[in-house]
């Protein structure tokens, strides 16, 4: 053999072996990310578990392969990004796995305190992390501190001893080369990774082929995210709530259909405006949700030494009161401020939509609201959250609403605390709420919502006198938490003695927005869904007298009290409210209160064919607005009469 031929041989030797090495860390790359996906996976339904075996055990053995399989792809996709990104398979592995020990430890923590799952949307609260940090068990946080620092640190230890080995295993020209090539193959997994990411987060767009592999395998369950993460595991269920159309498309829905809606309920709004001849000019509206506000009587299995707030019982038998139904236990404050500004329930609206400001905000413009109704009347419209703006979009969410002016804590004159609690006290906030009815010439819609009673609860008030009873949760942060509502109950009854004597027509619409989400499994079980969801509702005016027990109702109806209240006209929107609430004054996603049967329903297929016809008008108009082609604005149906 000539010269030329072994040296032919040899390079075309040296060429196999490369590709062999080539083929051989294409495998281990693989491997790598697959075996990182599978523990991925595991360790996220770990945690979505609550660490339980068993319920591992049943989860591994009833679902289908295809659907583990399915979420360990979407996890090795996220892993090739990351790999590309970084440029080292282990360092990449590292990083996926500490992000979903992360995610499964965030995820445990929001469940185990809201009752639900780690949402898409909840990503944009890491603008508030220092607040998230206050929230989180102490233990717990710096754990994951130091095996994250631990984990780092051994892989990027791992990955630079393997590029140094590689660096001396390789001449000058070779490593050029391998660069090169190393270059070009990371680049192109990167644009093929951003890409697939790109569609996957499309997940609830119409034929997304991504969502159709999973509905052949996942069994969605709409009504209970919490339980549709446990059923279908971590990974689908993220899937499932990422942002999609606000509702499906109602059956009834047409651009006809909305003709006739409109036209029945101008007829129905023109008959009960026949003896309705006032106006809202000359009053005052100020609603005030009051953050974790809620009567601790009402929760069978605990007890308290002493009634936290006697003066809002008193306050409630004298005025026009009631039960608020709330849609979140334990959180969820945006959404039941969202029902009660708009009149849009959450019940109709998609599972995956989880918070309507966040998910929602390009079509809040579009939406009906109280503020929009009111600053057309001459009002002057102000928001007041004694806290950052950060929190779900607030600054862009009322400025579409139509608030004029948004008071938060930098802006605010009153920013006074109580003891050890760092968060803005009632008092402050009603200091506030005064000055702005006072700076004002106008008639004023001021929408309050504070944060003096919000979590975390231990160590606020180091001298409480209050003893609880009947959780095995932290009775210190219980006992705090009966303090926080005794200053709300002080501070009410502050508020409502100088409307009293305040010279304008004034009307207070007052309500918690959820319970806290400290009550054990055995105390929630004592009670039910219904009273876990009720806070208390006062509506008090300064020119009145009445004391209408209300029961339990939505927060989509208060514009209609406000409206009956003081006999003024309806808008055929409120015409449709109104006669919906005659028949369901109380209704959220598996909570259904009929007036015909005191019997709390599961789900619509139970209530009466009267209130089923109501609810379809309701959620066609619904759909118009959030989705469809907006033909009811078209048609005037938000506009009185």
């Amino acid at each position: 053999m000539t010269t030329k031929g072994t040296e032919e041989l040899v390079n075309h030797g040296l060429k196999e072996q490369k590709k062999k090495q080539l083929l051989k860390k294409i495998r281990m790359t693989v491997l790598l990310g697959m075996i990182t996906g599978m523990i991925s996976v595991g360790l996220l339904q770990f945690y979505q578990a609550h660490f339980d075996s068993m319920v591992m055990q049943t989860y591994f053995a009833e679902v289908s392969f295809a659907l583990v399989l399915l979420q360990v792809s979407i996890v090795f996709v996220l892993y090739s990004w990351v790999t590309a990104l970084i440029g080292n398979k282990w360092i990449g592995s590292m990083l996926v796995l500490i992000l979903s020990w992360v995610a499964g430890i965030a995820n445990q923590q929001k469940d185990l305190f809201r009752g639900e799952p780690l949402y898409p949307n909840d990503l944009l609260m890491i603008k508030e992390l220092p607040f998230l940090v206050k929230i989180i068990d102490k233990k717990i946080l710096i754990s994951v501190l130091v095996l994250i620092v631990l984990l780092l640190g051994t892989g990027l230890l791992f990955g630079y001893s393997r590029f140094k080995k590689l660096k001396t295993q390789n001449t000058s020209s070779e490593l050029k080369k391998s660069k090169k090539s190393l270059y070009l193959t990371r680049a192109l997994v990167f644009i093929a990774s951003s890409l697939l990411i790109g569609y996957i987060a499309n997940f609830n767009q119409p034929k997304n082929v991504v969502q159709a592999a999973f509905n052949r395998s996942a069994v969605w369950v709409g009504w209970s995210q919490q339980q549709n993460y446990l059923d279908n595991g971590f990974v689908a269920g993220f899937l499932f709530n990422l942002d999609s159309p606000g509702m499906e498309q109602p059956s009834n829905y047409s651009k006809e259909s909305i003709n006739e809606i409109v036209a029945k309920y101008k007829k129905r709004a023109a008959e009960t405006n026949l003896t309705r001849d006032q106006t809202l000019e000359d009053i005052n509206i100020i609603y005030v949700m009051n953050e974790t506000f809620t009567d601790p009587s009402k929760i069978n299995g605990m007890t308290q030494s002493r009634d936290p707030i006697p003066k809002t019982h008193e306050l409630l038998k004298q005025n026009r009161s009631g039960e608020v139904l709330s849609q979140g236990y334990g959180g969820g404050t945006a959404n039941i401020e969202f029902e009660a500004l708009t009149g849009f329930s959450m019940e109709p609206m998609l599972p995956s939509i989880t918070t309507p400001y966040t998910q929602l905000t390009k079509q809040i413009h579009q939406m009906p609201s109280l503020v929009s109704y009111l600053k057309d009347s001459g009002h002057q419209t102000t928001a007041i959250h004694p806290y950052d703006t950060y929190m779900y979009k607030r600054t862009d969410v009322y400025r579409e609403m139509g608030f004029k002016t948004f008071l938060y804590d930098a802006t605010m004159n009153h920013t006074a605390t109580k003891d050890q609690n760092t968060f803005i006290s009632d008092d402050s906030a009603y200091q506030e709420v005064m000055d702005r009815l006072n700076h004002t010439k106008e008639k004023d819609f001021i929408h309050l919502v504070t944060m003096q009673n919000h979590a975390p609860y231990p160590g606020k008030y180091p001298e409480t006198d209050f003893v609880a009873g009947g959780t095995d949760y932290s009775v210190e942060a219980i006992e705090n938490y009966y303090q926080d509502l005794a200053y709300s109950d002080d501070a009410l009854e502050m508020l409502i003695d100088q409307l009293a004597e305040y010279p304008e027509k004034t009307i207070v619409f007052f309500w918690g927005d959820h319970l806290p989400g400290f009550y054990s499994d055995e105390i929630y079980q004592q009670n039910n869904d219904l009273t876990m969801h009720q806070t208390p509702l006062l509506i008090y005016t300064n020119f009145s007298e009445e004391d209408t027990d209300l029961g339990v109702i939505s927060p989509i109806y208060f514009a209609n009290h406000l409206l009956e209240m003081t006999n003024v006209p309806l808008s055929p929107y409120y015409a449709l409210l109104s006669e919906l609430e005659a028949v369901l004054p109380a209704f959220e996603k598996s909570m259904y209160v009929e007036t015909s049967d005191s019997e709390m329903k599961m789900n619509r297929e139970e209530l009466a064919p009267e209130t089923l016809e109501l609810l379809n008008d309701y959620d066609a108009v619904m759909y118009d607005v959030l989705t469809g082609e907006n033909y009811s604005s078209a048609l005037e149906f938000f506009n009185p009469l």
